[in-house]
């Protein structure tokens, strides 16, 4: 019965990991629009490596060290860390993919239209790979997504750019960390797998910064509370309720639901600039909310036949 409550409690947990991203769009577009002052390397350096220190009094608190054998202990700690440390090294190459590709064209809408690519690639992969067969519903949803994600992103029209390349390879970046996380989830500490993936991917991102940014110390003066925000709340909470999430939800309906940031992108940034969204935008909530709908009915049971 436990386990049925969190496998129902799972696509929630991954919703809920969508607002929290969907949140910090806001205060990305403050930073970048102080790009000046400090890069996007650095700024993503930044926030994961709070996240990794916000993260060490909750392991502290909540993870305490049980009464188990040394040989139990050991094996574990160290499949957490190095699986931390890889899922980071993902998180971190991806973040600069997509980076790169939004500072060559300069539209982040349309960089997050192609990022949502990953919506197709997580259930392909997933399928290709290890046989994971994503219900009909979830088939349908994707289309619906992808319209959807159209409409909220993409303002005036669509050509390929150089930089779309990189975030069309950021896709794949995404999906395989969404990929690697439901395989290796359920065999590590979720907290302590969390801190050691925000700590490899800050490491990753301030020596990136540190090579190719231009870092000023007005630049984290002046832009205090974004980047806590984005460190604590974006990357800190969400990431880590993404991977207790994603314990409980196949990758293909995580994928579409971790898709729906777009969306509370949107709604945020109507909240802060005070503005109705358009007539486009509503368009594209309602078709990612279908999108939702559809990928929660539940999947049909075969059942055996019964020798009479």
């Amino acid at each position: 019965m436990q386990k049925k409550k969190l496998k129902l409690l799972g696509p929630f947990i991954c919703l809920l990991t969508a607002i929290i991203w969907g949140s910090g769009f806001p205060f990305q577009d403050i930073v970048g629009a102080d790009a000046s002052n400090i890069d996007g390397f650095s700024f993503n350096g930044l926030r994961f490596l709070i996240a990794g220190v916000t993260l060490i009094p909750v392991i502290l608190i909540f993870e305490r060290e049980k009464a188990t054998p040394k040989e139990e202990k050991k094996p574990k700690l160290k499949r957490t860390l190095i699986f931390g440390a890889i899922s980071g090294a993902i998180l971190a190459a991806s973040s600069s993919l997509q980076q790169f590709g939004i500072q060559l064209t300069g539209e982040s809408g349309r960089a997050g239209f192609i990022t949502g690519l990953y919506l197709i690639i997580v259930p392909i992969a997933a399928f290709i790979i290890f046989k994971q067969k994503p219900s009909l519903f979830v088939w349908i949803a994707i289309p619906f997504s992808l319209a959807g994600l159209y409409f909220l992103s993409v303002k005036d029209g669509f050509s390929v750019e150089g930089g779309d390349v990189l975030i069309f390879l950021c896709a794949f970046g995404f999906a395989s960390q969404i990929i690697f996380v439901d395989k290796v989830g359920a065999g590590v500490s979720t907290l302590k797998f969390s801190c050691m993936q925000f700590f490899a991917s800050g490491v990753i991102c301030m020596t990136l910064g540190l090579i190719f940014g231009n870092l000023k110390w007005v630049g984290i003066t002046g832009n205090v509370f974004p980047i806590l925000y984005c460190g604590v709340m974006s990357a800190g909470a969400a990431y880590t309720l993404q991977n207790i999430g994603q314990k409980f939800t196949a990758p293909a309906v995580a994928s579409l639901l971790f898709a729906t940031e777009g969306l509370f992108a949107t709604i945020f940034e109507c909240i802060v600039e005070g503005a109705l969204p358009s007539g486009r935008a509503v368009l594209g909530c309602v078709l990612m909310l279908t999108a939702v709908l559809l990928s929660q009915i539940p999947k049909r049971q075969k059942t055996a036949n019964k020798a009479p």
